[in-house]
């Protein structure tokens, strides 16, 4: 006849491990919390970079618009200088073919002039979408990187209140420590060191490890029945108890 394990007293030794499982599972899982934290917080300001970056780009295109105008309007002005020279000069010459020589030059001046006065023109109604464009930029880059500081904040606060939680946890599993005898302790700190993700200490249910869900064999059934006794799973190792 199968015993009810419902019906059965928990092994103090076992319950002892149990509840030191509980907070160690707690304090490791806010270590591990803390310590995902500072990567995600990286991640959150390399894509605020890369938002700045894109915005920069942008932002110089803009500028170097400007620069151009400028350039224009430098020329434009070396040129009317070079043909009121021109003109200047022919007043004073005396020969028809110096004062025609002259007149071509300021012809062409006047054309290079208009030539220059077109571009700029076209380059102010560029810099006037660029404007608007690099506004419309600006507003879309503010608020994907105000985005990006609320989910720094809040990964801040979390931190913060983790931090706070943190030592509550080490001192209550180090009071759980404290109740586990010592060979007891000793093999759940093994165990612990050799699987790979909690529970560590596994009831047996149907014969099977509530661990690995592995069938038991009848000498760990047999021997988990002795209370005070560290028993494990032949399969994955954890600490089992019926």
């Amino acid at each position: 006849m199968r015993e009810n394990p419902s019906l059965m007293a928990l092994d103090p030794m076992i319950e002892n491990l149990l509840v030191l499982q509980d907070r160690d599972v707690r304090h490791d899982e806010i270590v591990r919390h803390l310590e995902d934290i500072p990567p995600r917080l990286a991640a959150e300001e390399k894509h605020i970079a890369a938002i700045e970056a894109r915005f920069n780009v942008a932002r110089e295109a803009h500028k170097a618009l400007e620069l151009k105008r400028r350039e224009l309007e430098k020329q434009a002005s070396q040129s009317e200088e070079q043909r009121n020279r021109f003109r200047t000069q022919q007043l004073a010459v005396k020969k028809n073919d110096e004062y025609a020589a002259l007149e071509k030059q300021i012809e062409a001046a006047g054309v290079h002039i208009d030539e220059l006065e077109t571009q700029t023109i076209e380059v102010m109604l560029e810099l006037d979408q660029s404007e608007i464009s690099l506004k419309g930029k600006r507003a879309e880059c503010d608020a994907e990187i105000a985005r990006h500081r609320d989910a720094i904040s809040a990964m801040q606060r979390q931190s913060a209140a983790l931090k706070a939680e943190l030592d509550g946890a080490k001192t209550a599993a180090e009071a759980a420590r404290k109740k586990v005898s010592e060979d007891a302790l000793a093999s759940y700190i093994y165990v612990k060191s050799r699987v790979r993700r909690p529970p560590y200490v596994v009831p047996i249910e149907d014969q099977h490890c509530c661990g690995c869900h592995l069938k038991v064999s009848n000498d760990v059934i047999q021997q988990a029945r002795v209370k005070g006794t560290i028993t494990r799973c032949d399969s994955c190792g954890r600490i089992v108890y019926i």
